[in-house]
């Protein structure tokens, strides 16, 4: 058994233990070192560089589909006046269609704002969760391994991009193999981008 003194002492002594966990707990945080700065700096430039690439993608493939769509037009005769903007009017819009029959509305190939765009991620047509988004990887449009997806090379039933007309500029997909494919370099560029997020 502890004598007066010496429990007195333990008691002391675990107040101060106390007292000094407490006051160690309280301090503040360190400041993140100059090295996790410049860490964190470099890594939102590689970011900003990722997004201004994946924008001028996009640009680039709205470019290309719009002169694809024009090429076909001037081939049957009803050709529209050339733009040397890269502005899109609501006659520039394109559709995307996806199913065995083409019969899901996928979103347009039109400005990112839209958010029937699929090129505006806060959007259905453009999010990676949505049922009707070819960025989706577990939809049948967007998978590696559905027929009727665009990111799948072995699809036999791809979306399909359609003018407002109803006329077909091709089949949005990574399938190399089908003669209706859309093969505009930036378009493929965009496309394995995308199915590759």
């Amino acid at each position: 058994m502890l004598t007066g003194s010496a429990n007195v002492l333990l008691r002391m002594l675990g107040a101060w233990a106390l007292v000094g966990c407490t006051s160690a707990a309280s301090e503040p945080a360190a400041a993140p070192s100059h090295a996790d700065a410049q860490s964190n700096r470099q890594i939102e430039r590689e970011q900003e560089a990722l997004n201004r690439r994946l924008q001028q993608l996009e640009t680039q493939a709205l470019s290309e589909l719009r002169k694809l769509r024009e090429s076909r037009q001037a081939s049957t005769g009803a050709a529209e006046p050339a733009r040397d903007d890269d502005s899109f009017s609501a006659d520039d819009e394109l559709m995307i269609l996806g199913g065995a029959k083409h019969e899901v509305f996928l979103g347009c190939l039109c400005q990112e704002h839209r958010p029937d765009s699929v090129f505006n991620m806060l959007g259905e047509h453009g999010s990676h969760s949505s049922p009707a988004s070819i960025r989706n990887k577990f939809a049948p449009f967007g998978s590696n391994h559905d027929d009727t997806s665009a990111c799948n090379a072995a699809a036999t039933h791809p979306p399909v991009v359609m003018t407002p007309d109803g006329k077909s500029l091709g089949l949005l997909t990574l399938n190399e193999s089908l003669k209706r494919r859309i093969n505009a370099p930036s378009v493929a560029d965009w496309l394995a981008r995308m199915c590759g997020e």
